[in-house]
This record gives C-alpha cells, structure tokens and sequence, in this order.
C-alpha cells in the first residue's frame, strides 16, 4: 500500500470510528503527523485527496475540517470519476453499483419510518409519463437521497 493511501486510511479510521466527527477541526498538521506515524508531505497528500473528496474542508488559514458527510457529497465524486474515465470503468461502476443498490434498498426499507415510506412513494408517484430528462435525473437523485437518508445514515447516497 502506498504511503499516502496509508494516511487516507488512517485519516478515514479516525472518522469512521467517531474520533472526528462532522465539522470537528483536525489536529495541527504536525502533531496529527507524528501521531498517525506518517512524514508531514504524505499526510498533506491525504488531506488533499479527501478534500477532493470533499471528505475534508481545507480553510486557508483555519485549520482542516471533516466536512457535513451529507448523501450528496460523495456523489460529486463519483460525477468526478465517471468525467474523467470514459471507457470500462465507467461500467464496472455501474456494476457495482447494481450489486450494492438493493441490499442498501432493503436495509432502508427495514429502518424507515411509515413517514419515510410514504415520502418515498410520493416521489415515485410524482413523475408523469412526459418528464424531461433533467425531471428524470431531479428524481432519481431524490429517491436515491431518501434511501440514503431513510437508512439513518449519512456517509453515502447510491
């Protein structure tokens, strides 16, 4: 493994496990560095990846943030990737996404409130036979969202 995905690692255990939380400021760069074991140019790599990720904010001056980890953060991401990886990527993405979309489904479905539910009908029912692609996408992105959401989590949207 490389250093640098190392210290995205270590960063991401540090707010998986709820060390950092959203909108908790990290430690100065260097004690962070001598305490997660790693040089002070891998760990400011890390940093720049997950704020690319928008996992992290960056504020001149401030300090380095963890960010809201709201649904649609991730998916900038992804937008990013599928951008930039226009060949077979793009549909392994897809396939995986295939595969982890119906266990999250379900798993929403197990957690949501009756409210959820019903909101969740409310956007299927909501599109007419007529919509417009930009109509189509607005709604996919809110049922996808309700999922995220309806699981009571807020570290990814699908």
């Amino acid at each position: 493994m490389a250093v640098t995905d190392d210290a995205i690692e270590k960063i991401k255990s540090m707010i998986v496990t709820g060390e950092l939380r959203p909108g908790d400021r990290l430690p100065r760069e260097t004690d962070l560095a001598r305490r997660l074991g790693l040089s002070r140019n891998s760990l400011r790599e890390a940093v720049k990846a997950l704020s690319l990720v928008r996992v992290l904010d960056v504020r001149q001056g401030d300090g380095t943030y963890v960010t809201s980890l709201a649904p649609q953060l991730p998916v900038t991401a992804l937008e990013l990737i599928v951008d930039l990886h226009q060949d077979e990527t793009v549909v392994d993405l897809f396939e995986v996404r295939r595969i982890l979309e119906p266990a999250a489904a379900a798993l929403s479905a197990q957690r949501m409130t009756e409210d959820d539910i019903v909101a969740l009908g409310r956007v299927l029912a909501g599109l007419g036979e007529e919509a417009s692609i930009d109509e189509l996408v607005a709604q996919d992105v809110d049922f996808h969202h309700r999922i995220a959401v309806g699981r009571g989590t807020n570290c990814c949207a699908l």
